[in-house]
């Protein structure tokens, strides 16, 4: 029976190299889920405290900046845990980007290298 499938593979020219697809198990994606949520919460906080610098009172919008900081970063590395586990790729990505964007020392970073002009006006 060898000699007829290798008589079949020479007449045919070519060898099937394709490997059979394994019994794959679908990973759960409710660790990307989750530094998504992560992430939307501390853009949603770190607006809150945005609000509450603007109104005034710098000491509590400092601590809100304070529990953002760590909240995203919880969110990132959740994020790339899910995006590099494939346990819900591209809800980690796009919560890693996110956590990124909203980590307030990102954002004064931001503002002083991108429109300084902001800043100005703020300290009056």
């Amino acid at each position: 029976m060898a000699t007829d499938e290798f008589a079949r593979l020479m007449r045919q020219g070519t060898v099937d190299v394709r490997r059979q697809p394994a019994a794959q198990r679908r990973r759960n994606p409710v660790t990307g889920k989750i530094a998504l949520g992560l992430a939307v919460v501390a853009a949603a906080v770190d607006a809150s405290a945005f609000a509450v610098f603007m109104g005034g009172d710098t000491t509590f919008a400092f601590g809100i900046c304070f529990v953002v900081v760590f909240l995203t970063l919880v969110a990132a590395v959740l994020g790339f845990i899910a995006a590099v586990g494939s346990f819900g790729r591209w809800y980690g990505v796009v919560g890693v980007v996110l956590a990124f964007f909203a980590n307030p020392v990102i954002l004064i970073v931001l503002v002083v290298v991108i429109a300084p002009e902001l800043l100005s006006g703020m300290g009056q």
